[in-house]
């Protein structure tokens, strides 16, 4: 689903993904996909699996971006890029969300924690390549 600030101003052009699982009537499921999709939703049938996987990589990843820029206490200079700017708007929205949402994508996605290492893996292999060209 959507977190608060996600879907503050609606739902229009939100991803609502689903999977149909053990479905006793089709016409019940069907109208309440029909509600996410006339507000707007565009709707993507994917496994929990595949969501998860994808989540991990997206999701939890643009969280944790945000959230590690707000600890290393970055904010607006004089002389900012586009780029600064759109990483600001990544640490404003992102730190808007609760801890507990953020702790939720972690706990809850049995991929997030390989997507951290991997994000550390990362940090540590940049550090190496740029302290070798000294």
């Amino acid at each position: 689903m959507f977190g608060p600030e996600s879907g503050k101003y609606g739902w229009n052009g939100l991803i609502f993904v689903y999977e149909k699982v053990k479905i006793n009537d089709h016409h019940r499921c069907a109208r309440f996909l029909a509600l996410f999709e006339e507000e707007g939703c565009r709707m993507q049938p994917m496994t929990c699996e595949e969501h998860d996987i994808h989540a991990a990589g997206s999701q939890f990843i643009t969280h944790t971006t945000g959230r590690l820029l707000d600890r290393l206490g970055v904010s607006s200079t004089p002389i900012n890029t586009k780029g600064f700017e759109i990483l600001l708007k990544l640490v404003e929205n992102t730190c808007k969300d609760s801890m507990d949402l953020y702790r939720a994508l972690y706990i809850h996605n049995p991929n997030a924690p390989q997507q951290l290492q991997n994000l550390h893996n990362a940090l540590t292999d940049l550090t190496k390549t740029l302290q070798s060209q000294q």
